[in-house]
């Protein structure tokens, strides 16, 4: 080999050598939950993602070049298909030096949801090599949305494909609706974008879609439709909405924006109620310029007169809209199935039915859909002394877009009711409910227990489990002791067993982890030894308007800016 070659090939090696010198010592992350670990899929050279269920999990690091001073690890939760959902974990973080000895540095209880942001862990040392995030699930819900591929109905839209709906939902939406779908098992829709009426049907539908999932493209149909209650619901939910405080300027600009005329009258008409108009009058504020001609004459100027003559607790916002009756029917209205339940005849809305499911009901000889009264439901209702027409009523009622939830003491029969009819995202949304009944005595917590594991309640179940290394710790070495646990099943008993002897929430006095509380401090720092809050920033908090990421609610963030 010649000189000229040899001097060729050193140069080379010498830059791949150097190329490897220089590269980041990446921190080993591994993911954990429920005492598995999770495989690893490798994403990209900064990114991992790991499946739990539903759930897809991204680990992220910032690149050598981007240290400020410190690396940063970023975990993030989503899902493949578009749905609604949360994982609400307690999680550890551990760090080491080598996998096999970690320590634990940070604590507390996250939730991840689609409007959450990212867990971020800032490493403080480059002496951590392995971090470890570990978790166990405390409560999760997940919900795909509807497909739209059932229906009676047709529906067209110039800017995506056409979808099929239950012709009668939509005159649950607005009478304007069920005029629009009388007229033919084809609708097309030309005024409203794809999205935007998907949104409205979302809200009908059982699907648990926030109102501010994408507020704007809601607020568009809502209005451009004629839904009247929903347009009261919008409107309530911004004047109303104030976590973190909101100028008068930005909430009234949100309220025109979103063209929701309750909202427009009622922000001014507070304003002129306690003098705040008054004051921005006098400081230059140009009230016509800032609405528009129209809708400061029409809707700003009536209702500042109004306010000016008020008391401190009048209000312009209209009330709740009617509670629907379930026992009469118009002979003129379709939109209505019967259903047969203990002699007594029920009216729901039939296209609300076919969404929620029919197939455990029985036809009678008149089409009438015969509803089941099961052993247990009649013992759960007795139980509470209550009557089971009262409880389908609460029942039906939850149904109905937007509806109220059941009283406490129905939520148990209500729950069977439902499981016996497969109608299953009802009887989850009632379960998310009823932990909220924390049990005080033996008795309550075996009952809760019993009632989890009999109708596959699987949230309640882990709630009562983590509740046996905190609140129930007393109670679950009661039941222990007395041989109780040996009438659960082996899997429920030897997790309680397993949280009184190694849960993470043990000594709750001084323990984040005892609680199901969700922390807001989604940034952190650690070293090998100990960890803690990073506590820097303005950050946004998750449950205010501007922090549910403001294009969801309102469009970009420069259209509305919070005030500190």
């Amino acid at each position: 080999m010649s000189s000229s070659n040899l001097s060729t090939v050193s140069a080379e090696t010498a830059v791949s050598f150097d190329e490897e010198d220089l590269a980041p010592e990446w921190t080993d992350v591994i993911v954990a939950i429920d005492d598995f670990n999770l495989q690893r899929k490798v994403v990209s050279r900064y990114e991992s993602s790991y499946q739990y269920e539903h759930f897809l999990i991204y680990v992220a690091q910032t690149d050598a070049a981007e240290l400020k001073p410190w690396r940063h690890i970023y975990m993030s939760v989503t899902t493949e298909a578009d749905s609604e959902w949360f994982l609400l974990v307690q999680l550890r973080i551990k760090t080491g030096e080598n996998a096999s000895v970690l320590n634990v540095v940070d604590k507390d209880v996250f939730r991840f949801d689609s409007f959450t942001r990212p867990l971020s862990v800032e490493l403080q040392t480059t002496e951590v090599k392995f971090l470890k995030l570990e978790m166990r699930v405390l409560n999760t819900l997940y919900l795909e949305h509807p497909r739209f591929l059932d229906g009676d109905t047709l529906i067209s839209f110039e800017d995506g494909p056409s979808i099929r709906v239950y012709k009668h939902i939509l005159y649950l939406l607005s009478d304007y609706m069920d005029e629009f779908e009388k007229q033919s098992s084809h609708i097309q829709v030309s005024h409203i974008p794809r999205k935007a009426f998907l949104e409205l049907l979302y809200q009908a539908y059982p699907t648990r879609r926030p109102i501010y999932g994408n507020f704007r493209s809601l607020s568009l149909a809502a209005v451009g439709l004629r839904c009247n209650s929903l347009i009261n619901h919008l409107s309530r939910h911004i004047v109303e909405f104030n976590s973190r405080p909101l100028s008068f300027e930005e909430r009234f600009r949100a309220a025109i924006d979103n063209q929701l005329a309750p909202a427009i009258q009622e922000i001014a008409f507070r304003a002129a109620r306690d003098g705040t108009w008054d004051r921005l009058i006098q400081k230059g504020f140009e009230a016509e310029s800032f609405c528009g001609k129209s809708v400061y004459t029409q809707l700003v100027c009536p209702a500042i007169i109004k306010g000016r003559r008020a008391g401190l607790d009048d209000t312009l916002l209209k009330e709740d809209a009617p509670v629907p009756d379930f026992l009469s029917k118009d002979p003129n209205d379709d939109s209505k199935s019967a259903i047969l339940f203990r002699g007594t005849t029920f009216y729901m809305n039939s296209g609300l039915l076919a969404a929620h499911g029919r197939q455990k009901f029985s036809i009678g000889r008149n089409e009438e859909y015969i509803a089941i009264y099961s052993l247990d439901f009649q013992n759960e209702c007795g139980k509470m002394n209550l009557l089971p027409g009262e409880v389908l009523l609460s029942v039906l009622h939850y149904m109905m877009p937007l509806g109220p939830m059941p009283q406490a003491e129905m939520l148990r029969a209500a729950i069977v009711f439902c499981h016996d009819h497969e109608w299953n995202i009802l009887k989850e949304d009632l379960e998310q409910e009823l932990l909220h009944e924390p049990p005080l005595t033996v008795i309550q917590y075996m009952s809760q227990l019993k009632f989890a594991e009999k109708y596959g309640l699987v949230n309640m179940l882990r709630t009562n489990v983590q509740r046996a290394e905190a609140s129930c710790h007393q109670i679950a070495n009661h039941i222990v002791a007395s041989g109780q646990i040996d009438e659960l099943q082996k899997s429920t008993s030897e997790a309680i067993v397993d949280r009184m002897c190694s849960g993470w929430g043990l000594h709750p006095s001084v323990n984040r982890l005892a609680t199901r509380m969700p922390t807001k401090f989604t940034e952190r720092c650690v070293e090998l030894e100990r960890g803690s809050v990073l506590a820097r920033g303005p950050g946004r908090l998750c449950d205010t308007l501007v922090s549910m990421q403001s294009e969801y609610a309102f469009g970009m963030p420069t259209e509305m800016v919070v005030v500190d």
